[in-house]
């Protein structure tokens, strides 16, 4: 009988949340899935709310470790003695990880969930991008297998680590924390949102480019109002102190156009896409996706500015430019000019339908049957 061990826990950074929702949600499709006579099993670190699992063939195990420890005591290969025979993975690079013999029977794969690390490592702050490459590196030397949710990933990995690196694509799916809540009108209307929006996690600066949606809302005054969600992102509150992080200063020309939310749930972020009518996404950099299929799910096309990850999770449920410029055009064209937006919008749909845990949950079966 194999049981397939989840990594509960995952790397510190702002997506941490989501991850560890989409842990659970992945951990659940697994027994589901589990062929005959195999089962699941979820590992959690000792403090943390115990989740409860419906399905007979999954158990919980509890690490007599808090999270807030495993990163330090991780990177000691001795501490990945307990799952030596074990059938393992972590959707982040943080799990424990040791050189093992071939015949071990252990088996041990990794998804690394973007690239930040080494595309822009001073968003995420510099010695959490050292840690996070710290545990890709072992994971490379170590795990058995490394997956990413997309292709464009996987060339970073094997540009970094060489073109023989044994990487494999594995699509994930949107964290059920992220779907709208019964009361998503009540919050919207607590926050104060207009009926119609366009919804971005953008941030200003360079990478963030919020610069580019507001450059569009003065070209084209027929733009719909923006709602702005805070903490989303390597840049937003939720990756510092989000009690002491100021909140994000309107333009004067464009007060009363622009609305910010900040996130205290993660569930906010399905109640505001659930009334947008497109996510802006002019970012020069892609964290997981984890917003960008929450809003496919939500039937609400992508403006993106074209970074490979975000291209691929959208295709053509959404339009691309990776100029100002050219961005505002496509913005404009969606949403008002072209009459693209209804098509655009059951494309969104079809498209969220490539995506599931249960999905996820039989990749990952597989390639632990053809380690």
């Amino acid at each position: 009988m194999a049981t397939l061990t989840l990594i509960a826990d995952p790397f510190p950074d702002w997506e941490s949340a989501a991850h560890a929702s989409a842990a659970r949600d992945l951990a659940q499709a697994v027994a589901e899935t589990a062929p005959r006579s195999c089962s699941a099993r979820y590992l959690m670190a000792r403090g943390g709310e115990t989740p409860e699992f419906a399905s007979p063939r999954l158990s919980t195990d509890v690490l007599p470790l808090r999270a807030s420890v495993l990163p330090l005591v991780w990177q000691n290969g001795a501490t990945a003695r307990p799952l030596d025979g074990e059938f393992v993975h972590a959707l982040t690079p943080m799990m424990p990880l040791r050189a093992r013999g071939d015949d071990d029977g252990s088996q041990t794969s990794v998804t690394i969930p973007h690239s930040i690390a080494w595309d822009a490592p001073a968003l995420i702050g510099n010695s959490q991008a050292r840690l996070f490459r710290a545990f890709v590196r072992r994971a490379v030397k170590h795990a058995d297998i490394i997956l990413t949710p997309t292709h464009a990933t996987a060339r970073v990995l094997q540009q970094q680590y060489g073109g023989d690196l044994p990487v494999q694509v594995f699509p994930l799916a949107t964290p059920t924390a992220f779907a709208a809540p019964a009361d998503s009108a009540e919050r919207r209307a607590a926050w104060g949102l207009p009926d119609r929006y366009a919804a971005t996690t953008a941030r200003l600066g360079e990478h963030g480019r919020l610069e580019w949606i507001f450059e569009a809302m003065r070209t084209d005054a027929d733009l719909p109002p923006l709602v702005v969600l805070e903490g989303v992102d390597p840049q937003g509150p939720m990756n510092r102190d989000k009690d002491r992080d100021p909140a994000l200063e309107v333009p004067e020309d464009l007060q009363g156009r622009v609305h910010t939310v900040r996130i205290a749930d993660l569930s906010d972020i399905g109640a505001v896409l659930a009334a947008a009518v497109v996510l802006l996404q002019p970012q020069a950099f892609a964290g997981t996706g984890y917003t960008v299929l929450a809003a496919l799910d939500a039937a609400v096309p992508v403006v993106h500015a074209g970074h490979p990850a975000t291209e691929e999770l959208v295709l053509d449920a959404g339009v691309s430019a990776d100029t100002a410029a050219g961005f505002a055009q496509k913005y404009s064209d969606l949403v008002g000019r072209s009459g693209a937006l209804p098509t655009m919008t059951v494309l969104a749909c079809d498209r969220s339908r490539g995506f599931s845990w249960r999905a996820s949950a039989w990749h990952l079966w597989e390639t632990h049957a053809n380690l």
